[in-house]
């Protein structure tokens, strides 16, 4: 899955094409009162021809807070469904810009929105170390256990890139550390194949299933086993 780049790329890409509509050569420059001329006559939920991205999404992507007052101001609406990409929640939440995710919290964002991967906001934040994005989310009812397409959750990939924090965060808010995506893999098990010892560690202490067999048949300790990590066998048996 790409990550922190690949959304902001989509945007970019789309701001400086010539055959972009004004605004979001605007938005690109952050031309605060060209934008707001703009919309005057321009629509503010109109999509971008290439990616088919709003402005509002543009300026969240941008990590403008003016713009995205602005655009909301004017009747952006922050969970216009995007075809091919995730929503401006998504996207700020992904890079970290906590006042962007606040004022489209404020202005009914759907926290629990899904991009076409099944990926929510609280999934972005979680698999790019943002906490105090999650904690956000959450206090506004971000469902913490949501399964994407791959039917990993967002404790599954905190954890399986050693955010040993938000994942605490997450198992005290529900979090289930035994969750099975869709290769019977468990979060244990991402960390036994990464070996990661200190977060093996960490995930012991809340008492994981060792007993769950994956896809090949394997457990986390068969798989500490085959890739012979000693000190992780250790801690399984």
């Amino acid at each position: 899955m790409k990550t922190k780049s690949f959304f902001v790329a989509l945007a970019l890409i789309a701001f400086t094409s010539a055959h972009s509509q004004k605004i979001f050569k605007a938005i690109a420059d952050e031309d605060i009162e060209k934008v707001s001329k703009l919309l005057e006559k321009e629509d503010v939920n109109q999509l971008s021809k290439e990616y088919q991205i709003t402005p509002l999404y543009a300026a969240a992507g941008k990590g403008n807070e003016k713009l995205v007052e602005l655009l909301i101001a004017k009747g952006a609406d922050p969970n216009k469904p995007l075809k091919t990409t995730a929503n401006p929640l998504n996207i700020a939440s992904q890079e970290g810009y906590t006042k962007i995710v606040e004022i489209l919290l404020k202005n009914n964002a759907n926290p629990n929105y899904k991009d076409v991967n099944g990926w929510t906001a609280l999934r972005f934040a979680a698999r790019n170390n943002k906490l105090e994005i999650i904690k956000l989310l959450v206090e506004n009812k971000a469902e913490v256990d949501v399964q994407a397409s791959d039917k990993a959750t967002p404790f599954a990939s905190s954890i399986g890139k050693g955010f040993t924090e938000i994942a605490e965060y997450l198992i005290k808010n529900g979090a289930n550390i035994n969750n099975i995506d869709k290769d019977n893999d468990t979060p244990l098990m991402y960390c036994v194949q990464k070996g990661d010892l200190a977060t093996v560690k960490f995930l012991l202490q809340y008492k994981p299933d060792l007993t769950i067999k994956n896809n090949s048949g394997k457990t986390a300790l068969d798989i500490a086993k085959e890739k012979n990590y000693t000190e992780i066998v250790k801690l399984l048996q």
